[in-house]
């Protein structure tokens, strides 16, 4: 019986600590599974797909330690751009080689995690924007052409794009680059940076205009006589237009669809500029030497708007284009006027996307300048705020009176 009763003492306290081991090593195993969950978790991010308009959200690996010449980045924010929602409306993403998906994101604000021991420029802790595009090695006779090109003016299969062409972007939590594709930021504007990227792509629009303005009416010819500005559109490229364009302080109006009791509209004149809806004033037509626009920055794409808008743009005008539809938009439209215009007052057509390194510098320093002046107006072209998990319905598709969406990761 005390051979029984030890029995059972020792039984029930082995059942006792069994239980408790059991609890424990169950919990053990709850935190491995979380924590694992928790690291897949943090390596997700936003795809498109060929074949479908839908984003979607996929699980990449673990970042790496950075190699002797990279960093890795941790994201911070991350903008939502009108180019993101064509990739996924022409349901055929460029893929990077090896893939069948493309990570998205190219507007980015990132902190420094881990610095390579060759990297001199960046340490932990630094802020950081990237630059989107990057040249692609080519062996074409064509190549030797683009030797002397700036990034930015390289044909199509010279380079790679972030999150655009053929490389994958930034919606990852983490992710590795080299120092010579990112810009530093200064701490006292971490909560304006993630503009930056789209101000750089208006910053080249309006130097573009000017280095060809000077080419031919000659050196500060809109530093003695500023521009009359016209920005066409209300999405974030054209507020960034604004910025740019108010940052040089010149005269600007904005057309837009919008009502003028609209909140994009009294944002546009909080800015100082002109709000104009509907059809060209007559006054400008009337006297367009007078009255008429230097610079048309169109920022929708929408080739109606700019055969609207061209007899109002004076002699030896601009027209430069900053966005463009890559499906066509129902009957094809008459341009003989545009061309008939364009001739007699001696236009130029400008294309214009992406940015040089002059544009990116550009739009930091604006940032910074207007920082101490026009924070609240630079803090309301962010309208929308959000995790990454909430964020897939909004690279589909932009809310009314949306500007700028940035992803908070």
């Amino acid at each position: 019986m005390r051979g029984e009763r030890s029995s059972g003492v020792a039984s029930g306290e082995l059942g006792f600590s069994q239980l408790a081991l059991g609890s424990q090593k169950s919990n053990l195993i709850g935190f491995l599974t979380n924590l694992k969950e928790a690291k897949r978790l943090k390596m997700r991010a936003i795809a498109a797909f060929p074949g479908t308009e839908q984003p979607r959200l996929v699980d990449l690996p673990e970042p790496v330690s950075p190699e002797s010449h990279q960093v890795l980045c941790r994201s911070l924010e991350l903008g939502i751009c009108g180019t993101d929602r064509e990739i996924l409306a022409a349901k055929s993403p460029l893929c990077p080689p090896g893939e069948d998906f493309l990570v998205l994101g190219h507007e980015s604000l990132a902190r420094v995690e881990e610095a390579g021991s060759a990297v001199e420029e960046l340490a932990p802790g630094d802020l950081v924007v990237p630059v989107v595009r990057r040249p692609r090695p080519s062996r074409s006779p064509a190549a030797v052409r683009w030797r002397r090109r700036r990034v930015d003016l390289l044909p199509m299969q010279a380079y790679v794009e972030r999150g655009i062409v053929r490389q994958h972007g930034f919606s990852s939590p983490y992710w590795l680059d080299e120092p010579r594709y990112l810009w530093k930021v200064p701490t006292e504007i971490a909560d304006l940076a993630v503009l930056t990227e789209p101000l750089s792509v208006a910053a080249k629009a309006i130097n573009e205009a000017q280095l060809l303005q000077e080419a031919r009416l000659g050196q500060g010819a809109w530093q003695e006589h500023p521009p009359r500005v016209l920005i066409t559109g209300l999405g974030p490229i054209a507020f960034a237009a604004l910025v740019m364009a108010r940052a040089c302080r010149w005269p600007v109006w904005v057309w837009g669809r919008d009502e003028p009791d609209s909140s994009r509209a009294e944002l546009v004149r909080d800015w100082g500029a002109q709000y104009l809806h509907g059809p060209v004033p007559q006054q400008v037509l009337k006297n367009v030497e007078e009255h008429g626009f230097d610079l048309m920055l169109d920022c929708t794409g929408a080739e109606e708007v700019v055969i609207r808008f061209a007899p109002a743009v004076a002699s030896c005008g601009v027209i430069a284009w900053l966005g463009s539809r890559q499906q066509l938009q129902g009957p094809e439209v008459v341009i003989t006027e545009l061309i008939r215009v364009g001739l007699v007052r001696n236009h130029i057509h400008l294309g214009c996307v992406n940015a040089a390194p002059r544009d990116f510098q550009e739009a930091l320093e604006v940032l910074q300048r207007l920082a101490s002046t026009s924070r609240p107006l630079l803090k309301r072209l962010i309208t929308h705020r959000v995790p990454l998990e909430q964020s897939l319905e909004l690279f589909h598709r932009r809310p009314p009176q949306t500007i700028k969406v940035v992803v908070e990761f």
